[in-house]
């Protein structure tokens, strides 16, 4: 039968050659599906295998040292499938620790050197009076614009030139 007739009568659904393309399509498909079915199954039995080791062994047969054994292997197992630590961490270079130093605050420790008038008479200028006073210094004072400075009620404990009131 030349071709333009087969094409006419499959489309009529009469063709005796198509049920049997249609046969031998579906059994290909069958055998394909069994032969995958079948290689999956023995390459997933391959991995259990491979994966076994000591563990295909019963509980009750195994010594300690054989545990311990199969213990550190499943650990290592586990550890492989990260990178390990030092390859996660950022790693800064020189410049970019430099440029990070830079834009953070310095730290400058104090201690207590004494009261007010004392570091007012130790030190003439008023802003490194204030780099030496502690903490709860730099907060019961309030260092003017016009050079003075007052404490917690207002008073005035330096003029500008000299220290005005002895603390009480």
């Amino acid at each position: 039968m030349n071709r333009a007739a087969k094409n006419v009568l499959r489309k009529l659904g009469e063709d005796i050659d198509l049920d049997e393309e249609r046969e031998q399509l579906a059994t290909r498909e069958q055998e394909d599906a069994q032969k995958r079915q079948i290689d999956t199954e023995s390459q997933r039995m391959a991995d259990r295998n491979r994966d076994a080791g000591l563990s295909s062994v019963p509980e009750e047969m195994r010594s300690a040292s054989e545990h311990r054994h199969d213990h550190y292997r499943r650990r290592q197992a586990m550890g492989g499938q990260f990178t390990p630590a030092a390859e996660r961490l950022p790693i800064m270079t020189a410049a970019e620790r430099k440029s990070r130093d830079k834009d953070r605050p310095k730290y400058h420790a104090t201690e207590f050197e004494g009261p007010i008038e004392k570091l007012l008479e130790k030190y003439p200028d008023l802003a490194e009076v204030q780099r030496h006073l502690t903490l709860g210094q730099s907060m019961k004072y309030e260092f003017t614009e016009d050079g003075r400075v007052l404490n917690r009620d207002g008073n005035m404990i330096f003029d500008g030139e000299k220290v005005v009131s002895a603390k009480k």
